[in-house]
């Protein structure tokens, strides 16, 4: 089973998500706590069957401006619709939902 973290999207001009930043999740060589992998964008499809694996989960993964360091937000789940697509639990937090994340159409490197 793995564990991802996904931390922003990038957007197409007509405001769909069309990738995600994702970040893997791993138990440390001791077993006492996690790590949290770099961001790799991935495409919408891609994220999409990484999750459709029921061996892995996902979560969102959010800035905490107080405490200057990231935290894991809500569980996201694939709606298994025509296309398929990722939504988190629909709990009516605003801060954890995917469109709430950093947008990276705003980054240029």
């Amino acid at each position: 089973m793995a564990e991802y973290r996904i931390s922003g999207i990038w957007k197409n001009d007509d405001n769909v998500i069309t990738h995600y930043a994702v970040h893997l999740r791993t138990k440390n060589s001791i077993g006492t706590g996690y790590s949290i992998g770099r961001a790799v964008k991935m495409t919408k499809a891609a994220t999409v069957a990484l999750l459709q694996n029921n061996q892995n989960s996902a979560k969102t993964y959010i800035w905490n401006y107080t405490t200057a360091g990231w935290s894991a937000g809500g569980d996201i789940h694939v709606v298994n619709a025509n296309p398929p697509f990722l939504r988190t639990t629909h709990d009516s937090t605003i801060k954890d939902n995917l469109l709430h994340l950093i947008d990276f159409d705003y980054v240029y490197y």
